[in-house]
């Protein structure tokens, strides 16, 4: 078939069967290649931006001076190690908020006294407060009078043991002493890691600071609640009235908060080898829902088309299937990946460098784990279901308690708005309990922010080999009890965890190494002194450095 094309005075045939015009022509090409330059320009984009990738976080320089270490030695270290593991062995329970451990709290105290008695007795530097009996507050006076000062904060509390026999060899949940596990010396016990050893690190670090009348230059707060497990309205809640008072009374405003919350991570992130300092910028919010349903109390041998516990059950199921939406792109752990892009391997580089691309693959994968799922979205837990009191009886009520940690871009109001429209059944009555709370603001960590880079620089001192990224806490501390007093509130303790650590966290067998607790004693000693350099606004020639160009002393304590 042919016809004649009057652009060219030619008779003309496409594919021997399709007339077309020299337009129609560059129009089907057009249709097939534009695609493939568009492909083409996409990947290329994609390449040069993985292969481009910087820093984000630069790291300023806060004193020219190189860093000093407490540097303890072998005996040293295993005497701190037993300060900590005596603190583990006086089992400090919480409870409930009305069943916590008060004689338990008492030895606390006073083994503390004991031995750190520069810090609790002897020093003139040193205001001491117990507050509400159990908890405490100190103030350290800084020998300069300049720049605001700031707030190291722990907890003295523990959650429960649990079933003894999760317990690994049988070993006593509160031994808290040193023994040989899988080729390393670790101190083992309830309160390793959450929360004894930032106590006892904080307070070794300071005992050592206030040898011979010494003290730091920057005034600085530390406060240990003793019920942070179980609210912390009677500990810090109890704290930051104090707090607020002798703030008031000397004319102070607190620079920043340093809280526990995220660890040195390595093996956790995919794609990164090297630790990762995750430092905590906000937390979670929180909120219990309690759903009811109410109907005819009747006799199993009749029952309804529907009881309240099969209308209950689809409402909690509905919940669990209709997830609160992901807002990977709206929150700080989108930051952490573009933080760590530069330091992964290439594959995860290139996913990484082009989160505007593939934001919603990685939302994806994160999916589909509920431990990663929980960074990026508001998570719903079905924790209490009552119902019945006999096998022949229908019940007449029906109670189901959801939790759900509010993720930081979500509100308590948004997350009770997606339960109803989920639910979408009237018959089911959504009550909040009093304790809920919104998602604190998320602290400000750019490269201009000092209180951010104090830390990040006490951490990189201590673990030179690790990457600085910021995130979301997806856990509660009692933090939320100060935010009234301080803008800047950061969520981070040196603890080295591994994937195979994550589960320790009230669970069994929390244990930490003794090599990682001497680093704990070294980053508070580290913070407290880079603190110091900030009793002037910052100069001109603090420039800013790439976290790989850390000073050290040549005689890391760490680096064996």
């Amino acid at each position: 078939m042919s016809w004649w094309d009057p652009e060219s005075g030619e008779e003309r045939v496409c594919c021997g069967t399709f007339n077309c015009s020299r337009t129609h022509r560059r129009l089907c090409c057009a249709a097939i290649w534009l695609p493939v330059l568009v492909l083409l320009a996409l990947i290329a984009t994609v390449l040069i931006r993985t292969l481009t990738m910087s820093e984000r976080f630069e790291l300023a320089s806060l004193s020219e001076e190189k860093p000093v270490f407490l540097n303890p030695d072998n005996a040293t270290r295993l005497a701190w190690a037993r300060t900590l593991g005596g603190a583990i062995k006086i089992p400090t329970v919480s409870r409930s908020e009305s069943d916590l451990s008060t004689e338990e709290l008492a030895q606390l105290h006073s083994f503390l006294q004991q031995h750190f008695p520069l810090v609790f007795k002897q020093s003139p530097h040193v205001e001491r407060r117990y507050v509400n009996t159990h908890s405490i507050l100190l103030r350290v006076e800084g020998s300069q009078a300049k720049g605001k000062p700031y707030m190291l904060a722990g907890h003295l509390d523990v959650v429960p043991a649990g079933d003894l026999e999760g317990w690994r060899d049988g070993l006593d949940p509160f031994l808290g002493e040193v023994v040989e596990q899988d080729g390393d010396t670790f101190i083992f016990g309830r309160g390793a890691i959450d929360d004894k050893h930032s106590v006892v690190g904080i307070l070794l670090a300071l005992e050592s600071m206030l040898q011979d009348g010494g003290q730091p230059q920057r005034t600085l707060y530390v406060a240990f609640g003793h019920d942070e497990e179980v609210s912390g309205h009677a500990g810090a809640g109890h704290i930051a009235v104090e707090l607020e008072q002798m703030l008031e009374e000397k004319g102070e405003k607190l620079d920043f908060l340093l809280d526990e919350g995220m660890f040195v991570m390595q093996g956790v992130v995919p794609g990164v080898e090297d630790p990762v300092v995750y430092i905590g910028v906000v937390e979670k919010g929180w909120t219990t829902v309690n759903l009811t349903v109410t109907g005819q109390q009747s006799h199993s041998s009749a029952p309804p088309r529907e009881s309240t516990i099969g209308i209950l059950a689809a409402a909690v199921s509905r919940l669990e299937e209709q997830r609160s939406p992901a807002r990977f792109r709206d929150g700080p752990e989108y930051d952490t990946f573009t933080y760590l892009a530069p330091h992964a391997s290439f594959l995860y580089k290139m996913i990484f460098s082009n989160l505007w691309l593939l934001s919603g693959a990685v939302s994806s994968v994160l999916s589909g784990s509920y431990e990663t799922d929980a960074i990026q979205r508001t998570t719903t837990a079905v924790t209490i279901f009552n119902a019945g009191f006999k096998e022949n009886v229908i019940p007449g009520k029906a109670e189901a308690t959801i939790n759900h940690r509010i993720h930081p871009m979500d509100t308590i109001e948004t997350i009770l708005e997606h339960d109803r429209e989920v639910i979408g059944d009237d018959r089911v009555s959504i009550t909040k309990s009093k304790n809920s709370f919104n998602p604190p603001p998320i602290s400000p960590y750019s490269n201009d922010v000092m209180a951010f880079q104090v830390v990040a620089a006490s951490a990189l001192q201590v673990f030179p080999e690790g990457h600085v990224a910021p995130g979301t806490l997806i856990a509660n501390t009692d933090t939320k009890h100060y935010l009234h007093l301080v803008d800047q509130v950061y969520r981070f303790t040196p603890a080295f965890i591994t994937k195979s650590d994550t589960k320790r966290f009230h669970g069994f067998n929390e244990r930490i190494s003794v090599a990682n607790f001497v680093q704990t004693v070294e980053f508070y000693h580290r913070l407290i002194r880079n603190a110091d350099t900030q009793v002037a606004p910052p100069t001109a020639r603090e420039t800013c450095i790439q976290a790989e160009g850390v000073p050290v002393t040549s005689a890391h304590p760490f680096s064996d």
